[in-house]
């Protein structure tokens, strides 16, 4: 129900590890929090033979005027859709609409959300050279920090 309402994002090209290259429709809807505003963007295939109503979600919130921080990651989409790496070609284009650099939560051991296979996503991001990690804090950038790694 909340994508008929989300504000379209943008169209997002991403390449799957079994080489398919699908094209996602992204949405996004904005929610005021006396926290820190966050944004909540949802994607789906544009692909004509997709016609469910799951979809991917990810969430950011705002830390400062520079700074998002990555609340939650969720992949509902048929499997044919997983392994796509949505969240690596998501982040930078939220960096850039945003003007923001952009972290992820700590991993679960140090309190926070970020599970094992967000975790995967970031390392992934790191190898590409599209984040860094800061070991002292438990947490990776987008865009890296220069002559970091994971």
């Amino acid at each position: 129900m909340v994508w008929e309402f989300a504000s379209h994002f943008m169209h997002l090209h991403c390449v799957c590890k079994n080489g398919d290259q699908p094209i996602f429709e992204v949405r996004v809807e904005g929610v005021p929090d006396p926290e820190g505003d966050a944004w909540f963007y949802y994607g789906r295939p544009s692909a004509a033979e997709y016609n469910g109503s799951k979809e991917y979600f990810a969430s950011f919130k705002k830390i400062d005027a520079r700074l998002l921080q990555v609340e939650a990651l969720k992949n509902e989409l048929p499997k044919r859709y997983r392994g796509c790496c949505i969240t690596c070609a998501l982040i930078p284009h939220v960096a850039a609409h945003h003007q923001a650099r952009i972290r992820s939560s700590r991993s679960l051991a140090n309190g926070e959300l970020r599970t094992e296979a967000a975790t995967r996503t970031w390392r992934r991001m790191v190898r590409e050279g599209l984040a860094s990690y800061e070991p002292t804090e438990d947490r990776f950038y987008h865009p890296p920090f220069s002559g970091r790694d994971a």
